[in-house]
């Protein structure tokens, strides 16, 4: 359990403890897998792909089976950090690869890849993780950590061109998708403190009007608040029943009945024990700082009709 930080006081335990998971997680190390291995990349799948780079010879029974695709600050980092440690779920380590959101603009700060074969390694487990996640699973719920499903989270994909959606679907048809929405002045205020203060080391005073409406008139963040077309963009290809929309709101009104709703969509079990006691508590949360009155009536303006859309297609209650 050492190898793994949970930030979770359940995680620790005493020496003797420690030493007999370790000891039930080494024997059990060689145990099979619930994930299978299943055909290689065919030539007709080579050629629909207009994005992603194939030999051939990729395992495409390692591709993800469920995209957590954000956008960003609607409580995906929340969503991957209460999934990690379910039994049933092997999730990519890094959280984010931005595989699929760099293929187009081959930006140098994202951009590492556009073979297939780079992107699923980080799809298999190695010995000593796979040791530490049986060790924590046999610790946290008495049973052994038999991944079903593959995932990954990167929060830019929610907002990828529809045609990199295509190839996704070409190689993984199936797959399933979890859209998170968020108001969408709250969304781009936590978006503006987490670019322009937090990461940059800056103090909130030091940050200029003029830099806080540039940022949110940004055409990426414009896209982002429009969550109606971008479940249409992916339900429009995805198979009926593969995409899930999640409320951030509920992460603090039912985190632990929203939890369970997420397992169940993608088909591992949905028991109560999996899901953490302190759930509700935010993850990577920005510091908070009111949104100032002018700002908040720039956002009200620019978002006006993405707020009228969420709340004819989604049912939300966002003023």
């Amino acid at each position: 359990p050492a190898l793994l930080k949970t930030g979770d006081p359940r995680g620790q335990e005493d020496e003797t403890g420690a030493a007999s998971s370790c000891s039930k997680a080494l024997r059990w190390l060689s145990a099979p897998c619930g994930l299978q291995s299943a055909a290689v990349v065919s030539e007709e799948v080579r050629r629909r792909l207009r994005y992603v780079k194939a030999s051939g010879s990729e395992e495409l029974s390692r591709f993800p089976d469920f995209l957590i695709i954000g956008p960003q600050r609607t409580g995906t980092t929340w969503l991957h950090a209460h999934l990690r440690y379910h039994p049933q779920v092997l999730l990519s380590e890094p959280k984010e690869l931005y595989f699929f959101s760099s293929l187009q603009t081959r930006e140098a700060k994202r951009f590492v890849s556009d073979e297939l074969g780079w992107y699923l390694r980080f799809f298999r487990d190695a010995p000593w993780r796979r040791a530490a996640k049986i060790a924590l699973c046999l610790q946290r719920y008495g049973e052994l950590y038999r991944p079903l499903v593959r995932g990954e989270a990167t929060a830019s994909y929610a907002a990828i061109d529809p045609s990199v959606i295509d190839d996704i679907v070409v190689l993984k048809p199936d797959i399933k998708a979890l859209l998170m929405i968020r108001h969408p002045i709250e969304r781009a205020w936590s978006h503006a403190k987490k670019d322009l203060v937090r990461n940059r080391k800056r103090a909130f005073d030091d940050v200029r009007a003029e830099e806080f409406r540039a940022f949110f008139a940004e055409p990426y963040q414009r896209r982002c608040a429009r969550y109606a077309e971008l479940a249409d963009a992916w339900s429009a290809r995805l198979q009926p029943g593969r995409l899930y929309v999640g409320v951030f709101d509920e992460i603090a009104t039912r985190p632990h009945e929203m939890l369970l709703d997420v397992m169940r969509f993608l088909g591992v079990r949905a028991d109560p024990k999996y899901v953490d006691p302190d759930a509700g508590n935010p993850v990577n949360p920005t510091a908070s700082t009111r949104i100032p009155p002018e700002h908040r009536a720039y956002l009200a303006e620019l978002f006006a009709d993405d707020l009228r859309a969420a709340r004819e297609r989604f049912g939300v209650d966002w003023k």
